[in-house]
């Protein structure tokens, strides 16, 4: 490495320990006058605090600063572009124009070639530098080189959950100007970059702390190595299994750096039940599901919006792993200001995320009956007394992950408005967004139509009725600027809930499912929600998957499961995302009654989508290409 790049990895290493919990590896004595590779590779400080620069640059996460293009307005993300969630901001783009159909980009959520291989080798070159120091002993070698090989196996599932196989690099390449073809590598296939990652954290995992002290307690243990192997084994299971359904075809299929053979799939799925087995039965000393004693319905939902709040800051028995933030050193993030209801925004953005009635509706009762909400009684609307009472006896993750029309927040509660019927039976909607909306006067009614938080077609106010509340930090009274980046809620990686739901798919997707074990860890989850447990004649695929959106609703997974499932570019009838638009709730307050009654909104202003099958892999850009022919492109792009 260059001595400019070491400096601004210790620089980095040390505003940056405070948020991956590590030591204050840097003391004045240590770093006083110029950093170069020399002093660094001989003192253990320096080295590690090379590694927390790793921690903070080199892992691609999907969190709350993931915006697609770097670019905070245009609300691209692993949500809005799954079936969760619209982007509501009206002037942007993709959400806008609602005769329109999006076509999925093809560098959707992009992480270029260019800048993860310059961290795998900083990262390879990091593991070669350990195991040739002189100035640590073999126990702390094993150590460091354990959770460089965990990063960099997380690096290559960023890409090959992406790209498919890529090229496969595990020793720090050197430069040869008289040759510079050396460079080049040729994609390994999909499946071999799965097996590495799944081999790599099967090789570490009994080197890794069980836990580690507070100091240190976000570094990468082994719970963080056996979760990373559930998931890949499960992606890689999938993709095997499904990806015959998909016509893809061309040079890239035919030497399997995308696609991986059916014959594979069982293989995988084993590596997912194994591991998830491991953290499930074995580790319980160390990782539980959080729950609480009280059995209403109002406990269970404020015990699980509590799992991602900043009050518990991730101290909440299932995080396997996080990703932490700290507004005092600066490395606060937005998340808050982006996406609060309109009038709790406090001026400018909020409101970013939408969630759609069907997730609403996915979400079922308590009693395991279907989600579906009582509108209407045959044809005639159904009037509820207050705005939330639509949603009684519905499963309590709903109302931690969703602000529903009526939904407290800050001593007041949510207000989600169509618009007003008046004593005459005539319907006044609401057309501008609540800051702009002016008094009306119209029988039986004085004031503005929509809610306070929205409920017309214009501005940036939600279009579907609905806001996310999951990672809202509700305690935060300064969100007057978006750029001061006041929010400090933890990013989840890995938790326990994940891992049940993993183990469930597994087992149910084995050549002989295991349908007691599947049981077993869906009704885990459900208990814990608060909604009936399932039997085993009810339990199927389907099912599995149901639970894995709900409960894991805005975690940034469920763009990436219809994609391994291979059901993205199916139409939206067939649970895809060709077609979709996403449906909105409309309340609308009846004078005559004083009471409010409600109608699907079946065509919000948003556009529909078109996902097609070249999208289950990303393109490789023309500066992946160029310089590297040996780099076969993915199927359906030109070059």
């Amino acid at each position: 490495m260059k001595l400019r790049k070491y400096k601004i990895a210790i620089l980095a290493g040390i505003i940056s320990f405070s948020l991956i919990g590590c030591d204050d590896y840097l003391n004045r004595e240590n770093t006083s006058g110029i950093i170069t590779p020399d002093l660094v590779w001989t003192n253990p400080k320096a080295i590690e605090a090379v590694l927390v620069n790793m921690y903070d640059e080199g892992i691609k996460h999907e969190d709350h600063d993931y915006w697609d293009y770097n670019s905070k307005s245009n609300l691209r993300n692993p949500t809005t572009m799954s079936d969760e969630a619209q982007g509501s901001y009206q002037k942007n783009p993709l959400f806008s124009n609602a005769d329109a159909v999006y076509t999925y980009n093809d560098w959707l959520l992009n992480d270029p070639l260019s800048t993860r291989y310059k961290y795998i080798r900083n990262t390879n070159d990091f593991i070669r530098k350990v195991a040739e120091s002189d100035v640590l002993n073999d126990t702390q070698k094993e150590q460091l080189d354990a959770e460089a090989r965990w990063i960099r196996a997380y690096q290559y599932f960023g890409l090959v959950k992406r790209y498919g196989g890529v090229p496969l690099l595990t020793e720090p390449q050197q430069y040869n100007p008289d040759d510079p073809a050396s460079m080049q590598a040729a994609r390994a296939s999909e499946a071999d970059i799965y097996d590495f990652i799944i081999n790599e954290c099967n090789a570490i995992k009994d080197i890794l702390p069980e836990t580690r002290p507070d100091a240190s307690k976000y570094r990468i243990t082994r719970g963080a190595a056996l979760a990373l192997c559930s998931r890949a084994g499960l992606y890689a299971g999938t993709i095997a299994k499904y990806s015959n359904t998909l016509s893809l075809s061309g040079t890239a299929v035919a030497r399997g750096y995308v696609c991986i053979p059916e014959s594979e799939s069982e293989r995988f799925f084993k590596a997912s039940h194994d591991a998830s087995y491991e953290l499930l039965y074995n580790m319980t000393n160390v990782y539980s599901l959080k729950r609480t004693a009280d059995n209403t319905d109002e406990a269970k939902a404020e015990n699980f919006y509590q799992i991602f709040s900043a009050t518990t800051n991730g101290n909440n028995g299932e995080y396997i792993l996080q990703k932490q933030y700290n507004v005092a050193g600066k490395r606060g993030h937005m998340w808050d200001k982006m996406n609060m209801p309109f009038s709790y925004r406090q001026g400018g953005w909020g409101c970013g995320m939408a969630p759609v009635l069907e997730l609403i509706e996915d979400f079922e009762y308590t009693d395991g009956t279907p989600g579906k909400l009582k509108v209407a009684n045959g044809a005639t609307l159904i009037p509820y007394d207050k705005l939330i009472d639509l949603f009684k006896g519905k499963d309590p993750r709903l109302f931690a992950s969703v602000y529903v029309p009526g939904s407290p927040l800050k001593g007041s509660n949510v207000e989600w408005r169509r618009g007003v019927i008046d004593q005459n039976g005539t319907k006044h909607t609401a057309s501008k967004q609540p800051s702009d909306e002016v008094s009306v006067n119209i029988p039986g009614y004085t004031g503005i139509l929509s809610g306070k938080d929205g409920g017309a077609d214009a501005g940036d106010a939600s279009k579907t009725g609905f806001y996310q509340r999951k990672f809202i930090d509700e305690t935060l009274d300064d969100l007057a600027n978006i750029d001061d980046k006041k929010s400090s809620t933890p990013w989840v990686m890995f938790r326990l809930g994940e891992i049940y739901l993993n183990y469930a798919e597994a087992c149910m997707e084995m050549s002989s499912p295991k349908v007691s074990e599947a049981l077993w860890a869906i009704n885990e989850i459900r208990d814990r929600a608060g909604i009936r447990k399932i039997t085993s004649a009810e339990l199927t695929i389907e099912k599995v998957r149901h639970e894995r959106k709900v409960e894991l609703a805005f975690e940034k997974h469920r763009y990436w499961d219809m994609k391994r499932w291979r059901i993205a570019h199916l139409s939206v009838d067939e649970g895809g995302l060709t077609g979709f638009r996403g449906k909105a709730l409309y309340p609308w307050l009846d004078v005559r009654t004083g009471k409010y009654v409600f109608e699907i909104g079946t065509k919000p202003p948003k556009q529909t989508r078109l996902f097609l099958e070249r999208n289950y892999y990303n393109r490789f850009g023309t500066e992946d290409v160029t310089p590297n022919p040996l780099l076969v492109q993915n199927p359906g792009y030109a070059y």
